[in-house]
């Protein structure tokens, strides 16, 4: 039986970009519905735009078809329609909730009005957040995708991604305010990251030990790669030093250096984390798809392809 990826590289970026920028802008608008410190993140908004625009433009070019992907919009019941419009929509108030904070536009001294946008983005960015391990969750063909511990993985390396992210861009244009704030902002980010960064680290074992010991032979095969196989160089080294046990380190430590290296070394483990995902798509077998396979013909496997 031969075996193609169900996906590529561009739905990992697609998936690791929108649970970045989802998970910056719902750090963003907390810190700002709650603690009063929206301008301190007026970048990150327009940041996290920027990311969750990338990112579509992924979806579309894994499409196949760009020209079509307006499409995208219009299949019905369909939860990839569903997540497209939700960012796009996001985009949108991302750009607004951060013109509040310009001063260039007539709207930008109103307060009341500029909650009710920070209101909308939380809700919008907590659904983008979500989707993304929902959207491969729900495919049933992929053991190890089919569980609703993937939601909560996604949504927990989304927040730390985020909470990473906005720390490097945390007081940046146009934010006019004291070092003195910034400080305390990076302060509170940091302790953030390393308590979600040690959940995720948690989740992330017990997820891969929850496959490994799965009655489920393709979920197993897949979990015995992270463990042990082609994938443990990237799941070890790359997921969990790098990008999980590095930063605590890190963090722990403190200082200018630290604080700066540990959020891009979260980042980056944020990437390990959905292309190793997305690159364990084994599919179920259907019944009698194995016996199948086998009565085919010898020999001829390139041209049964090519003719496909």
């Amino acid at each position: 039986m031969r075996e193609k990826h169900f996906w590529a590289w561009p739905i990992a970026s697609y998936l690791f970009l929108g649970g970045l920028g989802g998970g910056m802008t719902i750090l963003a608008t907390v810190f700002d519905l709650f603690f009063n410190k929206g301008d301190v993140f007026a970048l990150a908004l327009l940041v996290a735009a920027a990311c969750v625009g990338l990112g579509c433009f992924f979806l579309i070019f894994e499409l196949g078809r760009p020209l079509q992907f307006w499409r995208v919009f219009s299949a019905q019941k369909a939860i990839l329609t569903f997540g497209a419009w939700m960012l796009l929509i996001l985009i949108g108030v991302n750009a607004v909730n951060f013109s509040f904070f310009t001063g260039w536009f007539p709207w930008s001294g109103m307060a009341g009005l500029q909650q009710v946008v920070a209101g909308i983005d939380l809700v919008l960015a907590t659904g983008v957040v979500l989707y993304t391990g929902i959207m491969l969750s729900s495919l049933k063909a992929r053991p190890f995708w089919n569980t609703p511990a993937l939601p909560v993985l996604f949504t927990v390396s989304g927040l730390s991604t985020g909470a990473a992210a906005d720390s490097l861009l945390a007081g940046i244009w146009p934010f006019a305010g004291t070092a003195e704030e910034v400080a305390s902002v990076h302060e509170a980010l940091h302790t953030l990251d390393i308590v979600l960064v040690v959940f995720e680290l948690i989740v992330i074992l017990l997820y891969v030990i929850m496959m490994y010991t799965s009655s489920n032979p393709t979920a197993k095969r897949a979990a015995s790669r992270w463990l042990s196989g082609s994938f443990s160089a990237s799941f070890w080294g790359g997921l969990v030093f790098v990008g999980l046990v590095l930063p605590l380190g890190l963090y722990a430590l403190g200082g200018a250096a630290a604080g700066l290296l540990a959020p891009v070394l979260a980042i980056i483990g944020g990437i390990f984390l959905r292309f190793l995902v997305v690159y364990s798509d084994d599919r179920r077998l259907f019944t009698g798809e194995e016996c199948y396979w086998e009565r085919l013909p010898k020999g001829d496997e390139a041209f049964m392809e090519a003719w496909e």
